[in-house]
This record gives C-alpha cells, structure tokens and sequence, in this order.
C-alpha cells in the first residue's frame, strides 16, 4: 500500500528530526507547509525524468473531412457563411484565389471570419473549404513518446514531431510535401501536415502529469496532491528520500 501524503511528511519529520503533524493539508505551521510543497515538487519533477509504466498512456482520435461554404470574399474578412458554428481560428481555408497556408484569423459571428492572408481578388459567393489540422491533446498530456505516432488507416508511422525550423520548411519550402503525415505539437494540439481530407485514425502513446492516485478511486489520477490520503504512483522511499532532498537543499544544508 503506498504511502498517503500525511505518511510521506509524517516519516521526512520523522528522519530530519522535526514535530510529525497529525494532519498536512489545513496545516499553518510553516516548516508543514513547505514539506507539502515540496512534495508535489518532487511528484512533478520525477514525471519528468522517466516514461513511468503507470503513467504512459494510449491517445487515439479521428481527423475530421473538410467543411464546404461558400463566402463573400472582401480583403480578409469573409462574408454570408451559412454557420460558423464549426469553424475556429487556426483552420485551414482553400478556395479560388485563396494562397496557400491561409487560415482562419478569428471567427468573428454567426456568419462571418477574418483570414490571416489577403486572397488575391474577393467575390461573392466563392466556394471555400476549412481542413482541420489542429487536434487536442489529452487533458493530463505532459510530453508524447517519441516515435509512437501512427496513421492507423494507412497503416505508416507519422513524421515528428517537427521543430518550429523544420516546419518554417514545410511552408515555406519549394519542395516540402509527401505522402505521409507530419506533425508538430503546437498551441496545446497536435498540428498536422497536409490538412487530413477525412476521417483518418490517428494514434501515439503519451505521459499522463497526473501521478497523484485520488483517494479511494483506483482509476482516479491528478496532478497535486491535495488530501491526507492521496498517494503517488511512485516508490515509497523515492518519495521520501526526494522530499527529504528538497528539503536540505532548501536550507542550504549538505544534500
């Protein structure tokens, strides 16, 4: 049975020679207090040194087919959409007279957007597409698994994740296109390259941040510990001995 955050500061008082509390969250003494802080330091920065088996995870999505409207075209704003209501900044736009690696600006009412290149001539009535090449990461997404993105529909690994260097290339390059995707991770999402054209399945393995398992809730995980009883998904003694690592390097004591 691991050990609850009151046990981890209950045994570091106990071998640094303090007062062990009855109780750590609620606490006001001062020397509590900081041991609890840095308690979660120590959670946070071992989710960082190590792929923890129990904290890898498996992330699966679809990409999503193209949104068709057609707009009045004036500079960059675009007009008389029919709903904007699945459109968002960041979308890609392809239509007549349209550059390429144009975007949606802002999403500016119910039928109306701004671009973020100024097509080459407006019009009305121009039929456009929107590509979604932005996908959210999962809520507890610390770092991805390098080497674990894969086109599950056309069974090949996916390119990436690319630096900002290499995808400056892929746009602005002379010859930067192929025939398998390349990602980036970008904004909180996973920005693809080309703009998938339809429901494509799309997987890599992740590093959950949430190492803390919520009391009485096996499946339960967040990302600070916040009750008595919560616990780590780590090893009792690297707790306690990261804690108590901290702590001496804290006061400026031989650690």
């Amino acid at each position: 049975m691991a050990l609850t955050l009151l046990e981890i500061v209950q045994e570091v008082t106990a071998e640094i020679g303090l007062d062990s509390p009855s109780a750590v969250v609620g606490n006001t003494e001062n020397q509590i207090r900081q041991l609890r802080a840095l308690t979660n330091r120590v959670g946070r920065s071992l989710t960082r040194e190590y792929e923890w088996r129990r904290l890898t995870k498996e992330h699966i999505f679809e990409t999503t087919a193209p949104i068709n409207f057609t707009g009045d075209i004036a500079g960059k704003v675009v007009t008389n959409i029919a709903t904007t209501a699945a459109l968002s900044p960041g979308m890609l736009v392809t239509g007549p007279n349209v550059k390429t690696w144009t975007e949606i600006a802002t999403v500016d009412g119910p039928n109306q957007v701004t671009l973020n290149i100024t097509p080459t001539a407006g019009g009305l009535a121009i039929p456009l597409s929107f590509l979604t090449q932005d996908y959210p990461l999962p809520a507890d997404f610390d770092r991805q698994i390098s080497n674990t993105s894969w086109d599950r529909s056309n069974f090949w690994p996916n390119s990436g994740s690319k630096s900002s260097q290499e995808w400056g290339w892929l746009k602005g390059g002379v010859i930067s296109t192929g025939p398998r995707f390349r990602f980036r991770i970008y904004r909180n999402a996973t920005r693809i390259t080309p703009a998938p054209l339809g429901s494509i399945v799309q997987a890599y393995e992740y590093v959950s941040q949430n190492w803390v398992v919520a009391t009485g809730e096996a499946n339960a995980s967040k990302a600070k510990m916040t009750l008595d009883t919560d616990t780590a998904i780590y090893p009792d003694d690297l707790m306690v001995l990261g804690v108590k690592f901290q702590w001496y390097r804290s006061k400026g004591l031989d650690w």
